[in-house]
């Protein structure tokens, strides 16, 4: 028999089958695909980059492996909103009393950041591996810009009078961006991995484990996140000129009710580990971690 095919079957009896303990540290890292699924009216999101960045723990016996750790997630995504109007008493440039007529074209940008507690359970087989779990993540320095054009108009009731696309006058369109916090909620999500080991099948001499894992990730949000608002708070008018607004976004200022919105993110993610076994022994070549044999 082969000197090599020796190592690697002394090697294969002191490991994995007969229960042995092992423990890795990790850091990982992940893009990916992230959007909003909601049950909001007027309300079309649409998906941006995503991503997230951790370090953890990772225990492995008899092909049960068991993590947890801390990341930092990052969720951006789009959404469109239907033209809405608002109307409201006010004064002209001439100081006549009119009703002025704002009607609003809005997009909204979230730009989210999460910090994370993940907690995954799963099952491994030489390289391959797959895994579920919960993770719970707080919001951190979470915002939505909000951008667009409203479009400026009046009524003299008294002379059943219109004024429109009078830009000397300011009844005219104007653009408009802001940026604002976002009130979120503690998330809860639902995450998965699927993946394979590509050091599985390198040989190696080391008692040290060495580990890195490119697989498919998913998350899924399980509550909604948004703070609803006491009152519908999305115009702000300057009292002193009609002119100046201040359009806030819908997950801000528009959520009077307890709408469902929750993220889903999917991406390729790569965590790489290194670790081992007190009690392993490996006395000469095997391949990938010996927690696989």
């Amino acid at each position: 028999m082969p000197a090599h095919a020796r190592y690697f079957r002394r090697a294969g009896n002191t490991t994995g089958l007969n229960g042995d303990n092992y423990h890795f540290g990790y850091i990982s890292g992940g893009l990916g695909y992230t959007s909003l699924q909601e049950e909001v009216p007027d309300f079309t999101p649409s998906g941006d980059l995503g991503g997230l960045v951790g370090f953890g723990y990772e225990f492995r016996n008899n092909s049960l492996w068991v993590s947890a750790g801390l990341q930092l997630g990052f969720h951006r995504s789009k959404a469109q909103l239907e033209a809405y109007k608002y109307d409201c008493n006010g004064y002209d440039t001439q100081g006549k009393e009119v009703t002025l007529h704002y009607t609003i074209n809005e997009q909204d940008r979230q730009k989210w950041q999460f910090i994370e507690i993940p907690i995954m359970v799963g099952w491994y087989f030489h390289g391959f591996y797959v895994g579920a779990g919960p993770k719970v993540g707080y919001s951190l320095n979470s915002r939505i810009v909000s951008h667009g054009q409203y479009e400026l108009s009046a009524t003299n009731e008294l002379y059943n009078i219109e004024f429109k696309n009078m830009p000397e006058h300011g009844y005219t369109t104007y653009d408009f961006e802001g940026e604002h916090v976002a009130s979120l909620k503690p998330m809860i999500s639902l995450i998965g991995e699927i993946g394979y080991d590509v050091l599985s099948e390198v040989p190696t001499r080391s008692q040290i484990c060495h580990v890195l894992k490119i697989g498919f990730y998913f998350e899924y949000g399980l509550n909604s996140m948004v703070e609803p608002v006491s009152s519908n708070k999305r115009l702000g008018i300057d009292t002193k000129d009609a002119t100046r607004v201040q359009v806030n976004p819908y997950l801000a200022s528009g959520m009077t009710e307890k709408y469902r919105v929750v993220p889903f993110y999917t991406g390729v993610k790569i965590t790489y580990l290194v670790g081992g076994s007190r009690t392993a022994r490996a006395s000469g070549y095997h391949k990938g971690c010996n927690c696989y044999n």
